[in-house]
């Protein structure tokens, strides 16, 4: 809310200008009438009566000022010509001054009015008040203009001197103060505006918000944007002001509490918005949830099915052990990547899910379509899937491929040694077999031998299974025999 507000302030600082000038016209034309219709000859104040001539040269501009529409240009006409006479005296001066600074208005002429009034003043024929009555207008003249310092301190010098300002004249100082990034100077004009303020809109809020924020006054922006919440509770500006302060102040927990309280009251209807408050809930570890908004809003249209979208919602399935529901997902997603990540994301959420065999068809999509950070775990991951499916000899192939990288060398290189030394195992436990099985044939051909044919049971002849056996070994034992013999020879 609060780093690119600066721009809103300063445009609403400036219509301030342009809201209070009007009044301006108003107390510059506040001439007593009836000084102006004084006869010369009716003087109660010495020096300040106007002559015949200059009054009637007032009143006919005064009347052209005042007509339906206003006649500000030949008002001007009339006023120009009393001034050209070096006859008069400074206090008819000032009043004509006064006079043309109002036709000057009236003609968008705010230089020229400006530099009229203040004309006015240095006569020395005005009464403090009626310098009072200039000077804020003249302060409020300047800010319209852009010229900032001059109409803070003009304002600030009328204060000063005995000058009671209001609200808006407050406001206009501290905008003016702000506009000069000069906000030590702005914050105790923009307090008082503040407290002046009823009712309390929401200019006056902003004003002092923004000033609170530039000084880092934290503590009392977020009492002020509390009690302006209260006012305005469906204003989702505010809300966002207020979570975006705790984020600034580190409490982004509370920050997230202020986002879920925004979305349970339909404030949140933005993608941006509502995948913010998502990943709110996956850095607070309650993937799930987040999850569950996310899957809603995207069914609703609320969110687009992008794919940084749709690996986001599979990000918080997978985050919260939701597999089964992240797989539809992450095939959707993988369809539409560009490389084979997320078909290896899928892989891995069908090996979680123990469907070894959609793993591998998944792992082998990844290594096609490519762009893979480590293509090297792929293939060990490929292995991992047809050991799981009993195919150790498929997988030691598998393993193999992944001594190829560097990132996977030291995995796979375990893995074949685990694998070599279970074929290693299985040998000798085949060996232990046949030998026992060999020497139950041998005790067989003992017997038989000793024995000859007998009808006891268990003492039969020799099975056949055995023949074969002994047949084997003695075939064997031939064969090293004569080896043997060739070796000596």
């Amino acid at each position: 809310m609060f780093g690119n507000s600066k721009l809103g302030i300063k445009s609403r600082i400036r219509q301030y200008g342009t809201m209070l000038i009007a009044a301006s016209a108003v107390i510059a034309m506040s001439v007593p009438a009836d000084a102006q219709r004084r006869n010369k000859d009716e003087q109660t104040v010495e020096g300040r009566v106007l002559s015949a001539k200059v009054g009637e040269g007032i009143l006919a501009a005064q009347e052209l000022i005042q007509a339906e529409p206003p006649q500000y240009r030949p008002a001007l006409s009339e006023l120009n010509k009393v001034l050209a006479s070096e006859k008069l005296t400074p206090y008819e001066r000032a009043v004509s001054l006064q006079m043309r600074g109002s036709a000057k208005y009236g003609l968008s002429d705010v230089r020229g009015t400006i530099a009229d009034w203040e004309a006015a003043i240095r006569t020395g024929a005005l009464t403090p008040a009626e310098i009072g009555n200039l000077q804020p207008n003249i302060g409020q003249l300047w800010i319209s203009e852009e010229e900032y310092r001059k109409g803070a301190t003009t304002l600030e010098n009328w204060i000063r001197s005995g000058g009671k300002p209001n609200t808006q004249i407050h406001m206009m100082t501290a905008g003016a103060w702000a506009q000069l990034d000069e906000f030590r100077k702005a914050l105790p004009h923009a307090e008082a505006g503040f407290r002046l303020a009823n009712p309390k809109e929401k200019k006056h809020f902003g004003l002092l918000n923004y000033v609170y924020n530039y000084l880092k006054m934290y503590s009392k922006q977020a009492t002020l944007l509390e009690q302006q919440v209260s006012i305005w509770p469906d204003d989702k500006t505010i809300w966002r002001g207020i979570a975006s302060l705790k984020a600034q102040a580190d409490k982004s927990k509370e920050a997230f509490e202020i986002n879920k309280i925004m979305y349970l009251n339909g404030m949140l209807t933005s993608e941006p918005e509502i995948l913010s408050l998502t990943q709110y809930y996956s850095y607070y570890e309650v993937p799930y949830r987040g999850a569950v908004i996310l899957e809603r809003e995207m069914n609703a249209g609320r969110v687009s099915k992008s794919q940084k979208n749709l690996t986001l919602l599979s990000d918080m399935w997978r985050q919260s052990r939701e597999y089964e529901k992240a797989i539809p997902v992450l095939t959707q997603a993988a369809g539409i990547a560009s490389n084979g990540q997320l078909f290896e994301q899928l892989g891995e959420a069908y090996f979680a899910e123990a469907r070894h065999g959609e793993a591998e068809t998944a792992f082998r999509q990844a290594l096609n379509k490519g762009g893979l950070k480590k293509p090297g775990n792929v293939h060990v991951l490929i292995a991992n899937s047809l050991v799981e499916q009993g195919k150790p000899r498929a997988a030691l192939a598998e393993f193999k491929k992944g001594l190829s990288y560097s990132h996977s060398r030291r995995t796979a290189d375990g893995w074949i040694k685990f694998i070599n030394g279970g074929f290693e195992v299985e040998r000798r436990k085949l060996e232990f077999r046949a030998a026992v099985k060999l020497d139950e044939c041998k005790n067989q051909e003992d017997r038989v031998r000793r024995m000859g044919d007998t009808r006891i049971e268990g003492m039969e002849a020799i099975s056949a299974e055995c023949v074969t056996i002994l047949a084997a070994d003695a075939e064997k034992t031939r064969a090293k025999r004569s080896a043997a013999r060739a070796s000596a020879t």
